[in-house]
C-alpha cells in the first residue's frame, strides 16, 4: 500500500478506506470531502482492479491502492461502492478486521439485519448493526426519498404512484458513452424520428450489444432494470422495497414505472400521493420550501420547473409542479429533478462522520 501512515497530529483519529475508488460515484464522494468536516487521520483508496488512476483528496492526487486482504488493517469505516457480486466477500473482510462497512451497492438494503439510512430521515437506524453493515438506498430511490419523507412525516402517506424518468448514466459509463454514440449517429440523419423503424435503421451500425433493450437517442424506454415477474422490473421493486424500508411504512402501495429517458444524468420523478390528512398545494410547497436541500422551482409560465439538467452537478433537489386533482383533497401531485450520484456521495460521508462520532444528521 501506497498510502503514507499518519503523522502524531492524525494518529489518533480514524482511519478511512474508499473501497471500489474509481468511476464517478468516486469522483463525486472525494468532491464531497471539501464540503464536510476532515475527521479522519488516512484516508485510503481501494479498487479491486489494477490501476493508474488517482483521485484528488485532501488538495493532492492519490494513488489507487489494489484491493487485498490486508487492506483493511487498521481501518475504522470503509465506504463500499463495488458491484454487487463482489460486494459480500470483500464487506466481510473488513468487518472481520474491525471495520463498520458503509455499502452503496445493492448487495445488503433489505437484509433484514443491515439498517437501511438516509440521514436526517432515519438516523436512528444507525445504533442497530448487527453485522457491522450499514447500508444507502440505490441512486433511483435517492430521487424520491426526501420528498416522500415530507410527505409522510406532514400528511402519512397511504398511497405513492411514481413515474421515474431514468438517465443514462444508471447504467454506469457504459450508458452513458452509448447514448452519445446513438446521438451522434443520429443528429446527421435528415428527418430521423419520423417513419417506423428509421431510428433503428440509423443506429444500426453501432455495437450490437447495448446497456438499454432499444434504442434511446430520440426515444424512451418504458423498461429500467431486469424482469421481477408479474411484468415488473427489479428496478421498480427495489424502489418501492426501499422506500418502505426507509420510511417504516411496510403495509403503504408503492407503485413504481421506470422510462428510461435521453437525459446523460439526473433522474427526475412525477408523483402523485394520496395522504391521510387533507392536504393544499400552497402548504405543500411551503412545506418543501422548509426541508433541508429541497428547492420549489414552480413557475410554470416563466419556464421555471425542475428539470434534469438544470440540477445536474448541485445538491439542491428542486421540485414543482404541485398541484391537486378537483375534488380529491386528500391528493397531491409534483415533479421533481435530483442529481442521485451527488445525493448518495453527500450522504455516505454523513454517515461516516456520525459513526466516527463527529458528524450530525444532514
Amino acid at each position: 500500500m501506497t498510502t503514507s501512515p499518519p503523522d502524531a497530529r492524525t494518529r489518533d483519529r480514524p482511519t478511512l478506506a474508499v473501497v471500489g475508488a474509481t468511476g464517478r460515484f468516486a469522483r463525486a464522494l472525494v468532491a464531497a470531502m471539501a464540503l464536510h468536516d476532515d475527521p479522519w487521520g488516512e484516508i485510503r483508496l481501494l479498487s479491486p482492479r489494477l490501476t493508474t488512476s488517482t483521485l484528488p483528496v485532501r488538495g493532492r492526487e492519490q494513488q489507487i491502492d489494489v484491493l487485498t486482504e490486508h487492506s483493511f488493517d487498521g481501518v475504522d469505516i470503509a465506504l463500499f461502492n463495488l458491484p454487487t457480486d463482489q460486494t459480500r466477500p470483500w464487506s466481510r473482510c473488513a468487518v472481520a478486521a474491525g471495520a463498520t462497512v458503509v455499502d452503496a451497492s445493492g448487495a445488503h438494503r433489505l437484509d433484514d439485519d443491515v439498517p437501511l439510512v438516509v440521514p436526517g430521515i432515519n438516523d436512528a437506524a444507525l445504533a442497530h448493526r448487527p453485522t457491522g453493515v450499514v447500508a444507502i438506498p440505490g441512486p433511483i430511490t435517492w430521487a424520491l426519498v426526501d420528498a416522500a419523507h415530507v410527505l409522510h412525516r406532514a400528511w402519512e402517506l397511504q398511497l405513492l404512484t411514481v413515474t421515474g424518468l431514468i438517465a443514462a448514466d444508471s447504467r454506469a459509463e457504459g450508458g452513458v458513452s452509448r447514448l452519445r454514440s446513438e446521438l451522434s449517429a443520429l443528429v446527421d440523419t435528415p428527418k430521423v424520428g419520423l417513419s417506423p423503424g428509421d431510428v433503428r435503421a440509423a443506429t444500426s451500425d453501432l455495437p450490437p450489444t447495448s446497456p438499454f433493450p432499444a434504442p434511446l437517442g430520440m426515444n424512451v424506454i418504458p423498461w429500467v432494470g431486469r424482469p421481477a415477474g408479474d411484468g415488473w422490473t427489479t428496478a421498480e421493486r427495489a424502489l418501492e422495497a426501499e422506500i418502505r424500508k426507509i420510511l417504516d411504512i411496510p403495509h403503504v402501495p408503492v407503485i413504481a414505472t421506470l422510462v428510461q429517458v435521453p437525459v446523460v444524468s439526473a433522474h427526475s420523478m412525477s408523483i402523485h400521493a394520496r395522504l391521510a390528512r387533507p392536504v393544499h398545494p400552497d402548504k405543500v410547497a411551503r412545506v418543501f420550501t422548509e426541508a433541508p436541500a429541497l428547492v420549489v422551482v414552480d413557475t410554470p409560465v416563466g419556464g421555471e420547473v425542475p428539470t434534469p439538467v438544470d440540477v445536474v452537478g448541485i445538491d439542491p433537489r428542486f421540485v414543482g409542479r404541485i398541484r391537486q386533482p378537483e375534488g380529491l383533497r386528500h391528493n397531491v401531485e409534483l415533479f421533481l429533478s435530483s442529481d442521485t450520484v451527488r445525493r448518495g456521495a453527500g450522504a455516505m460521508l454523513d454517515i461516516a462522520g456520525q459513526l466516527a462520532g463527529t458528524g450530525s444528521p444532514a
